[in-house]
């Protein structure tokens, strides 16, 4: 059985790690977007796209806080095949994000042993062991289970945040409105500076529904889930702005930054110390990120095994820590090949189109979950009945249509083919099971069940 290991400081924590992970990586897109532009995209796209899609996730996982997540609100809404669609592209759009993070993290682990002198010329085959330590060491880490991985992402957040909140104290006394000017480069169409600046943050906005995923793990998931959104919320905000000001005080030459630029600021700053914590927090980073994303993507499977939608290995807990061992060890397989095969930079691109459809699917999932089922309700929901909750829906899912106009025909062919595949997939799964004389669980299982007896008792809009 499933443990309940996740509490208010474990979720924020690992949240922080997955959804955020602090303000690196975004360097090189001030040159592309501009000072002016890119602070007023990282403050509008909350208010437009952020803000809906945590309150939207709020309510579903209120509602239907069941292991699996946004599997379980698509089953609920949809049913089986295409809950099973949906499902398939959101693991295709993690499972192509997290496969970046171990050789970023080889990467930079690499480049910090050259700049020590440790190493004058690395192997090309150096990254491998890195790459494998982290994937096998990280699945070690979360079949232990979750309050193991709960901690860890606590020590990452102290590691990211500290040396940021730093930066960000040191250069208050140099920070001025002017240094958001100009709006955008000379040099850069409207059009094109905007684009790089939204994908980017409706990119780095993104994933608030992941930790439902091990929703029968969280401590009172339908209480802690929504309340910790609110709190990560608009602290991600300022992790991403304060940091962006706080480096175009110190280093005003915007247009020739990029990735790394913000641990030269802490060098200016703070000299060696501070420089070197930042360089390190951007590091583990990527740890952090990889290990979270671990436990997301083999709930997805899980929860679907468990189901009869996938093959039932899936389903099994590790007798003594009672997490879902085969399917981690499942998926440090995948990776393990994939980071020896694979560039995943333009897949990361791939993997955010792959997501547009599960976005559209998760905004519109309360208006189907309310009109099917009028008495489900949990502790919390977004006030003000039908008038609010469908412009709360279609405004970020106007904005995800954003992410296909900007996606190149390579891009759009590649994606097409990733959807074209899922279909498959299920009829694949569907029949291996059946051969097994395993039947796939209905459309409204007992959990839904009983979710509607509890919203009985609660008034309707």
């Amino acid at each position: 059985m499933l443990q309940r290991g996740i509490n208010h400081l474990a979720l924020f924590t690992t949240m922080f790690v997955v959804l955020c992970g602090g303000p690196f990586g975004m360097e090189e897109i001030v040159p592309l977007s501009g000072p002016g532009l890119f602070a007023l995209v990282l403050l509008v796209v909350p208010l437009v796209w952020a803000v809906p899609y945590a309150l939207i996730v709020a309510e579903l996982v209120s509602e239907l806080p069941m292991e699996g997540g946004a599997y379980q609100w698509f089953k609920a809404g949809l049913g089986p095949f295409w809950s099973f669609i949906f499902t398939y592209l959101e693991w295709i759009s993690w499972a192509l994000d997290a496969a970046l993070y171990p050789a970023l993290f080889a990467e930079y682990l690499i480049s910090a042993f050259v700049m020590l002198g440790l190493i004058e010329a690395p192997s090309p085959w150096m990254h491998v062991p890195i790459c494998l330590a982290v994937i096998w060491g990280c699945g070690w880490l979360n079949i232990r289970g979750v309050k193991e991985v709960g901690f860890f992402s606590t020590m990452m957040t102290l590691i990211i945040l500290v040396p940021v909140i730093a930066m960000v104290l040191l250069a208050i006394p140099q920070m001025s409105m002017a240094q958001f000017s100009p709006l955008m480069p000379e040099d850069q169409s409207g059009w094109d500076a905007l684009k790089y600046g939204l994908v980017w943050a409706i990119w780095s906005y993104s994933g608030y529904d992941a930790l439902a995923a091990a929703g029968e793990e969280i401590v009172e998931p339908e209480r802690t889930y929504p309340k910790v959104l609110a709190i990560f919320l608009p602290i991600s905000i300022a992790a991403y702005v304060l940091p962006l000001w706080a480096g175009l005080a110190v280093l005003p030459d915007w247009q020739a930054w990029e990735v790394g630029h913000l641990g030269e600021a802490g060098f200016v700053l703070g000299g060696a110390l501070l420089g070197t914590l930042l360089l390190t927090a951007f590091t583990v980073a990527t740890l952090g990120i990889y290990n979270g994303e671990q436990l997301v993507l083999a709930r997805f499977l899980y929860a679907m095994a468990r189901d009869g939608m996938l093959p039932p290995a899936l389903a099994r807990l590790h007798e003594r820590f009672q997490t879902p061992h085969v399917s981690l060890i499942f998926h440090a397989v995948l990776f393990s090949a994939l980071s020896l095969m694979f560039d995943f930079v333009e897949l990361l691109v791939l993997g955010a189109i792959v997501s547009v459809p599960v976005y559209i699917i998760t905004f519109v999932s309360p208006l189907i979950l309310r009109w099917r089922y009028p008495n489900l309700r949990g502790p919390f929901r977004i006030p003000g009945g039908w008038p609010v909750i469908i412009p709360t829906a279609l405004v970020p899912t106007a904005i995800a249509g954003f992410l296909i106009a900007s996606a190149t025909q390579e891009e759009l062919v590649a994606a097409v083919g990733f959807v074209a595949v899922a279909p498959f997939v299920y009829w694949a799964a569907r029949a291996y099971n059946r051969w097994r004389g395993i039947e796939a669980v209905a459309s409204s299982p007992v959990e839904v069940l009983e979710a509607l007896e509890r919203g009985k008792a609660r008034p309707d809009d």
